[in-house]
């Protein structure tokens, strides 16, 4: 729906009274929309709600040893209802300049503002690309780039702010990003380790690339390259992996954190390189990523520090039975969702394996802290998705975990953690 009315303005200017009307128009599709006739002037809101449900099967503690994981879990402890997400949204332009401003008001109900920001920005056309100034997302894998609107499962994988850059999704810096041709993207980004509300220290930097060598309607290949390096400083956030296995509600495990060896330098250091494949063709779509990460000095070892490498992948695979297409977004480099075809909406089935390991995890080395000889995650996800309308989806999904830690000594047995949990969305956004 649109309407359009003339907006009049009186500007007094050395006693010169000059009238000016401008034609404005309000939009409401896909969230109302103020904009004038002549383009400079935009603003619209949108917003986005997430509630989940859960319910938590952990693994049974063995008598003979102590529990960990799941097995510390009692009863329902984290089963039930939790608002994910709901965000409010403020975009526009003023004459060439852009903005965007992003709060989280579930995070703001436990960390109040500006801590619940998630995006707050201006940008401007720069050459063939766009210029960023503000808090954004690091230009980093292609399942962290996309929307949490548009993730095929409800949590994202190891290879994610969910894994190698744990609690660094969002951070305060520059960015730039553009199309070099129709088929071929880049961005690179140098931030501060921080998010608004902390002080500004540590420093983010690093870059993605992307390409489509196969490029049609229906038809995507796409390839992906990404690097970055996050060094820390006294005040900023740290850098490390920590897993978060069986969904949002599940458990959390650290599979090393920078710096957190004895004697440790004020500053280190976690280099990350990354790669990701996804091809598209009709209603199939199969991605998969690799990232391998070192952090500095995160263990003991023979009386000195020691760095830690962690190796994390996953594959997945999505299947609209209804027969929609998916959508790529170029500006991003990632995929979107499909309107539905049909009366009945849009559903979708889905399935991903992901694993995380720290590979110097011994029984000489305890990166992980765990005092065991392996730390290694392995979660496979089921998932069915429904769009009855393009704005509303239903998530179902089934996590089945395997939390491997080794044995504790010679002749123990093998500590492991099965853990599933069965979680439910509810989705809505303008």
């Amino acid at each position: 729906m649109k309407h359009t009315v003339k907006l009049c303005s009186l500007i007094i200017l050395t006693n010169v009274s000059i009238a000016s009307c401008h034609a404005v128009n309000f939009t409401y599709k896909g969230g109302p929309r103020i904009k004038t006739d002549d383009g400079n002037f935009e603003i619209g809101l949108n917003g986005r709600g997430h509630f989940d449900v859960h319910s938590l099967y952990p693994d049974q503690a063995n008598p003979g040893y102590p529990a960990l994981g799941s097995q510390l879990l009692h009863g329902d402890d984290r089963d039930g209802f939790n608002w994910r997400r709901t965000y409010a949204t403020i975009t526009g332009k003023i004459y060439g300049v852009n903005f965007k401003f992003e709060d989280d008001f579930a995070i703001n109900t436990t960390t109040g503002f500006p801590h619940s920001l998630r995006e707050a920005w201006i940008a401007t056309g720069l050459g063939t690309g766009q210029l960023t100034i503000g808090q954004f997302k690091p230009y980093r894998g292609l399942e962290e780039i996309t929307s949490s609107n548009e993730i095929t499962l409800m949590e994202r994988p190891s290879t994610s702010s969910t894994g190698i850059y744990s609690e660094r999704q969002f951070l305060t810096g520059i960015g730039y990003r553009g199309m070099v041709k129709d088929n071929l993207g880049f961005g690179i980004h140098v931030m501060s380790l921080s998010h608004f509300g902390l002080p500004f220290a540590g420093i983010s930097y690093g870059g993605r690339a992307v390409w489509l060598p196969i490029d049609k309607a229906g038809h995507i290949l796409h390839l992906g390259l990404s690097a970055s390096r996050d060094t820390t400083s006294k005040d900023s956030l740290s850098a490390g992996v920590v897993d978060v296995y069986g969904g949002r509600q599940g458990i959390t495990q650290s599979l090393g954190i920078a710096g957190t060896s004895l004697n440790a330098p004020s500053h280190n250091s976690q280099s990350t390189f990354a790669a990701e494949t996804a091809y598209s063709f009709g209603p199939l779509i199969l991605q998969g990523e690799y990232a391998i990460t070192r952090l500095d000095n995160t263990h003991q070892a023979a009386g000195n520090s020691r760095d830690s490498t962690i190796h994390a992948f996953y594959v997945q695979a999505s299947w609209f039975v209804t027969g929609e297409t998916a959508v790529y977004r170029k500006d991003r480099g990632a995929f979107g969702k499909p309107q539905p075809n049909g009366r009945w909406g849009a559903v979708e089935f889905a399935g991903r394996y992901d694993l995380a390991e720290n590979s110097n995890q011994s029984l000489t080395a305890n990166p992980c802290r765990t005092g065991t000889s392996k730390c290694q995650i392995q979660v496979v996800t089921l998932g069915v998705n429904w769009y009855p309308y393009t704005n509303i989806r239903f998530m179902l999904n089934y996590y089945l975990t395997d939390a491997v830690f080794g044995n504790t000594g010679l002749d123990t047995p093998m500590r492991t953690d099965h853990f599933s949990v069965l979680s439910f969305r509810t989705q809505v956004s303008f």
